[in-house]
């Protein structure tokens, strides 16, 4: 799967997630399988960067925020750990 798919995908599951700690673990799984993590967080990052908080629910935006904060931690682990 490509790059840009598998970001969609992950997009369509962080979506669903019904709480923090489902978007944690998809995040996670994610990371686990990933041929390239950097360049799958950075798509992600684009594509969530790219929706408005119109178009989602308080939930879906949560979701992703959370999302967010876990490529941070995924991408810079050291600094997770201050």
């Amino acid at each position: 799967m490509r790059t840009s798919e598998q970001a969609l995908s992950i997009i369509e599951q962080v979506k669903q997630a019904i709480n923090d700690t489902a978007v944690e673990a998809i995040v996670f799984a994610a990371a686990e399988i990933a041929s390239n993590k950097k360049a799958l967080f950075e798509q992600l990052e684009a594509l969530i960067g790219n929706i408005s908080p119109l178009e989602c629910t308080s939930q879906e935006w949560r979701n992703f925020r959370i999302a967010r904060i876990n490529f941070s931690k995924l991408l810079m682990p050291e600094a997770a750990t201050c």
